[in-house]
Formats: C-alpha cells, structure tokens, sequence
C-alpha cells in the first residue's frame, strides 16, 4: 500500500534506500536540525537495520518519494502510536535538494490525513528544535499550532536548547480537509 499525496507517495522503506538512509543519518548539518543524537552507521549497520524492521505497530515509517520525478525525498515517521488516546508524533527528514518546494507540507497533510482516517487518531505533535526554523514554518504551514515549550531538553554542540512542541488535532480545520 502506497499513501498518495498531490506531490508525493509515502512507501514502505526497502533495502534498496540503505544508501539514501545512511547519508542522511551519517549527515551532520540535518542530525543538528533534529532531536535525538546519532552515532555514524556503516553501510553494513544501514542494511542491518532495514532487515530488522518488523511490522511495529506503534511505528510507521516511511520513504518520501516524488510523484513526478520517481525519486526519494527523505523519510517520514509516526512514532509512538498511542491507539487509545488516539496520539502519535510525526518526524520529517528533507533531503535539501526538496526544501522549500512544497515536498514537506504535502507529506505532513498526506502522513496527518492518514492518521486520522485510517488510524482514528485525533492528536499529532512534533518537537522542534528552538533554531531549527525551517521546520516551524512548515508545521505552521501545515496547520500545527505551537502549544509550548520544553527547556533545555536537547544537547547539541554544546549548549542545551529549548524543544517547542506543536500539534494538530482532528477537529481542526486543516485535519478535516481533504
């Protein structure tokens, strides 16, 4: 199963994106724009991980592929499925050659979309780092409302930094779109 948006196709990820997946995690500027921390993954480790992945059912993970182009955009992931409080947070990762050209929001409407109506949740959130402002435009964009800050929540050279906290709710306007 694919889930189709107007500019992208979330997919299932395949050995064959080890390449794309390790460059990305082996990439120091987009680990700096992320939560989480990261040590460097051979392409050994990358094809080992991709023949681990099971059918988590508190996990989907995704490869971000344009519609047009038949290329790989960068991945998105809903984590922490909760089924009973109906939540869920939602990571993006863009290759740069994909910012800023509508790749990112139409991944987050197609990724929230699901998740409400095929999921029936009612809440997805994401936390973003305080500098990375790239990504609070595009959860704004896509209709996330920042609700709060937690602070000093991440370290990154060197210096703690505060994680802002957005969501979306199913009852929002942008969730009820088609």
């Amino acid at each position: 199963m694919f889930l189709s948006g107007e500019k992208v196709i979330l997919r299932a990820i395949e050995l064959s994106d080890k390449d794309i997946l390790r460059n990305m995690i082996n990439d120091g500027e987009m680990e700096y724009l992320l939560g989480g921390w990261s040590f460097p993954v051979s392409e050994m480790k990358q094809e080992e991980w991709i023949k681990s992945i099971d059918s988590e059912p508190y996990v989907l993970r995704c490869m971000i592929d344009d519609k047009q182009e038949h290329s790989t955009a960068g991945t998105v992931i809903l984590s922490d499925i909760d089924y009973i409080n109906g939540t869920a947070e939602i990571h993006i990762k863009l290759l740069k050659s994909f910012r800023g050209k509508g790749f990112g929001t139409d991944t987050i409407k197609t990724m929230v979309r699901y998740a409400f109506s095929e999921l029936r949740l009612q809440c997805i959130y994401a936390h973003i780092n305080d500098y990375n402002i790239g990504s609070h435009k595009l959860f704004e964009k896509s209709g996330f409302i920042k609700e709060g800050v937690l602070r000093s929540r991440i370290y990154k050279n060197g210096t703690y930094h505060n994680l802002f906290v957005y969501s979306i709710l199913k009852e929002d306007s942008y969730g009820n779109r088609e």
